[in-house]
Formats: structure tokens, sequence, C-alpha cells
């Protein structure tokens, strides 16, 4: 657990965990970092995920307690409590919280599991011919915590969803077919 920060710029590795307080926002320099509370069963509820540029911390979240977890390498800058919050980035705070609201009302889990995986692939994906290839790296056990699950469902369904071309999730690739991202447009426009 990396809990001692003394330089302005505070590198974390994968896997680092953060305990947050009242009194802190933190920016995301670089790397992908997820904010989670704890349900009173004790299972994991998560927040939010958060890139480059992202400003998180229970000030914005009101929300405790609050951990933040390291996905990859991350750079993270401390900033004052006075740091002065644009309406821009509360809106993009807002709008993700919401999106991930949206998709965990997804009644079926295969369909929250697309979803989620089109979110993915739309907000971390490069562009190819055939789709978007998804740059972070989340376990089974991280989709299923952030969608509500268990991991051993998430496995089950990942493995429907490559056989159907819709994506690929094996090894190191990553990978949402444009006709999962199309079909999630239209999800969107419907609901």
């Amino acid at each position: 657990m990396s809990s001692t920060l003394l330089q302005p710029n505070y590198r974390f590795k994968r896997r680092d965990r953060i305990s947050v307080d009242t009194c802190t926002l933190w920016q995301v320099r670089s790397g992908l970092v997820r904010t989670v509370t704890w349900s009173e069963e004790g299972e994991i509820v998560v927040l939010g995920l958060w890139s480059p540029g992202s400003v998180i911390g229970v000030p914005i979240s009101q929300v405790e307690p609050c951990e933040l977890q390291c996905l990859s390498a991350v750079e993270l800058i401390r900033l004052p409590l006075d740091y002065p919050l644009t309406i821009d980035m509360l809106l993009k705070h807002t709008a993700q919280v919401n999106r991930l609201l949206q998709i965990m009302h997804c009644r079926q889990v295969q369909d929250r599991l697309l979803q989620f995986t089109c979110w993915l692939a739309e907000n971390f994906g490069q562009p190819t011919s055939h789709g978007r290839l998804i740059t972070i790296r989340l376990t089974h056990q991280e989709i299923a915590e952030t969608i509500g699950t268990s991991r051993v469902t998430i496995t089950r369904f990942i493995k429907q969803l490559e056989a159907t071309g819709l994506m690929r999730w094996s090894g190191r690739e990553r990978f949402v077919s444009n006709k999962a991202l199309k079909a999630h447009h239209r999800e969107l426009m419907i609901a």
C-alpha cells in the first residue's frame, strides 16, 4: 500500500492502493485509476475509471470511505482543496458516473458486459479497421467488480461473446468489433 507521499508528482505501480481523505483532490497525469468504496456487506463498489486529466477524490465524489486503485502504472498530482474545478471537469466526472450507472442497470449480465466493454473501447481504445483495440488491461475480476457480477460469470460471457465475433479478450488482445460498437450506439439512442 502506498501512503507516504513526498513529491509533487506521485508515482504508483499497478495494483497500488491509495487511501484518500476528505481534504485531498488528485489529478491523474498518466495511467488508469479506479475509485472504489464498499457496500455494507463489504463488497467493492466501483465509482469510476479515470484517465489522464481526470480530477478525483472525496471532495468530488462525496463518498466515504474511498480508495484509489491503480489499474496500471500511474502518476498523480495532489491538488489543494481550493483548486478551481471547472464546469467541464465536473461535467465529465458526472457524465462518466452516469454512464456507468446506466450500464449497471442493464438487466442481463451479458448486455451489461457488452455495454461496458464498448464503453471501454470508446474511452480507452484505439481504432482499427474492424473495431477498437482496448489499450488497458482489466482482469475478469476487475470487470466483474465494475459491473456487479462474479468473475466466473464474466469469463463465461466473454467466451460467448468471442464465439459470436463481437469481441476478442484472450491473452494480451482486448478487441471490440465494429458490429458490437454499432449495437452499443443503438442501445444508447434507445436509452
